[in-house]
């Protein structure tokens, strides 16, 4: 490769990326002005109320499950129907609520995302067990416990919050593992046989 060819590509490369961050851009200036649009129709249908910020995003992501859902309905897929069914109000709870929640208490208080993207990603598998049905629903219901003030805000709060988080993060890792075994996350894991 000769030097000019060196520099074409590079440049190549740099005008791909700038075209790359420039779509990205856009798709995000079409978001947040698609949920400034939905918070202006908010208080122009309802005036008297007090819209809280975010509420734009809470409300598409409501939609989006609300799709997911019907969609899983019409499939009879009943376990991934339930866990969509959730995510909406767990996100809710933990977004809106006044209660400080200990799951965003002394660090990021994006914290609370970690349940709801978990309990998410196992309402996209199709082939759902009981077994990741009862963890998702499990940590769902954790996170329901602390975000909602249920457990106050003492040491028995901060431990479940931690536990959840935990989980979380636990089951990340043990998803990244078994989908270096396998060929997809979908396909069930086998161990191997006793002794060989």
């Amino acid at each position: 490769m000769s030097r000019r060819e060196i520099v074409v590509n590079a440049l190549l490369g740099l005008f791909l990326l700038l075209v790359f961050f420039v779509c990205l851009t856009a798709i995000g200036l079409v978001f947040l002005f698609g949920f400034i649009g939905l918070d202006w129709v908010a208080r122009r249908v309802f005036p008297g109320w007090i819209v809280p910020a975010g509420a734009s995003v809470f409300a598409a992501w409501v939609l989006l499950s609300l799709w997911y859902v019907i969609r899983d309905l019409r499939e009879k897929h009943w376990r991934n129907a339930l866990l969509f069914f959730v995510s909406a109000p767990l996100m809710g709870l933990a977004w809106f609520t006044p209660f400080h929640s200990s799951l965003g208490a002394k660090g990021n208080n994006l914290v609370f995302w970690f349940p709801v993207i978990v309990i998410i990603t196992i309402a996209g598998d199709k082939t759902l067990g009981w077994l990741k049905l009862s963890l998702a629903t499990a940590l769902g219901g954790a996170a329901v416990l602390v975000n909602s003030g249920l457990l106050g805000d003492g040491p028995l709060a901060h431990t479940v919050a931690n536990c959840v988080v935990a989980v979380a993060i636990a089951w990340w890792v043990a998803a990244f593992w078994i989908s270096r075994k396998t060929e997809s996350l979908d396909e069930p894991f086998i161990f191997p046989p006793v002794g060989g």
